[in-house]
């Protein structure tokens, strides 16, 4: 009888999961509920997160390289600012709704996923001279692919008199050689033909 009774007593969030189930937050000296630690947690994750991509970021558009306090404080910026805002967004909602495990695990998967995508948006945002050529006239699909300018039958310089300009050469004879500008790696600017010669070819290949 009385373990029945027990039973029948016994509060009915027992049954939730503990994945579904809310969690108590730390209290308040007069015995409330405090959000800010957990809020200030995830904000603390998030500007890790966007750091770590931030730095990538700054590497692969060269900004490291050539303005290293500017890239440092537009990374320590493009951090902060992101936390801040998260702290303010996750304070008020765990205020809400409270604060349960499933929150922790979902958040957790979609900073780790930020995390791992980070080199990948850094080339697709910043690529190299050469993915840059492939991605806008020589690769797949585009104008230049099944011509002698495929990057697989020519020879690819650049040249010393012209930062960020790139030559390519077919290796079959008698043909001439592409000029374009704006080859540099991390660039932002499209591939442009550098004299009337690349234009007309371009133009030939419609490009």
């Amino acid at each position: 009888m009385n373990d029945d009774a027990g039973t029948a007593g016994r509060p009915e969030r027992n049954q939730i999961p503990a994945f579904l189930r809310r969690l108590d937050p730390p209290r308040t000296l007069d015995g409330r509920p405090d959000y800010r630690p957990p809020a200030a947690i995830l904000a603390a994750c998030t500007a890790f997160v966007f750091l770590f991509a931030g730095f990538y970021m700054a590497l692969y558009s060269k900004l490291w390289h050539h303005h290293q306090h500017l890239a440092m404080a537009a990374v320590f910026a493009g951090a902060t600012l992101p936390a801040l805002a998260v702290y303010t967004i996750a304070h008020r909602l765990l205020s809400r709704i409270g604060l349960y495990l499933w929150q922790s695990v979902l958040v957790s998967v979609v900073l780790l996923a930020v995390m791992g995508s980070a080199p990948d948006w850094a080339r697709t945002l910043f690529p190299r001279a050469y993915d840059r050529y492939e991605a806008e006239l020589g690769g797949p699909g585009q104008c230049l692919y099944a011509t002698p300018y495929n990057l697989d039958r020519a020879q690819t310089t650049f040249a010393d008199d012209h930062p960020g300009r790139m030559v390519v050469d077919p290796i079959a004879e008698g043909l001439p050689v592409v000029r374009l500008d704006h080859a540099v790696d991390g660039g932002l600017k499209h591939l442009s033909p550098a004299d009337s010669s690349a234009r007309k070819i371009l133009d030939q290949y419609g490009c």
